[in-house]
């Protein structure tokens, strides 16, 4: 009945200031832009998306409880590269054969980073 994931949608508070946070700091790419709607969808190199959709004026914002993994080949070169950024990154955790930490978008939107290891 169904393929696969569209999209992931993350509620924030102002759809220019998130794009710019997320096109710098993980280097994704606006793919589509609705002012109207104040949505933007970003792709990222493997093709996935994630669509930014701008609260409604006067709503009340609630950080998000779900979030989406994002998968690197390298999970401590991502953290050290976010942290430099000024990006609120939690520590790298680790399990047997994977590398892990949560790190937060300028709205307090939680996203996690996984290094999948084959050693």
């Amino acid at each position: 009945m169904f393929t696969g994931i569209d999209t992931i949608i993350i509620r924030v508070r102002d759809i220019t200031a998130a794009t710019t946070w997320y096109t710098r700091h993980l280097g994704v790419e606006v793919v589509y832009d609705d002012e109207e709607q104040r949505l933007a969808v970003i792709e990222f190199p493997a093709g996935s998306t994630v669509t930014l959709w701008q609260i409604e004026d006067g709503a009340d914002f609630v950080a998000s409880s779900t979030y989406p993994i994002l998968a690197t080949d390298d999970a401590a070169a991502a953290h050290e590269t976010l942290s430099a950024a000024g990006v609120k990154v939690d520590t790298v955790q680790e399990t047997p054969g994977v590398l892990y930490f949560r790190f937060f978008d300028l709205d307090g939107n939680p996203l996690e980073a996984c290094q999948v290891r084959e050693d």
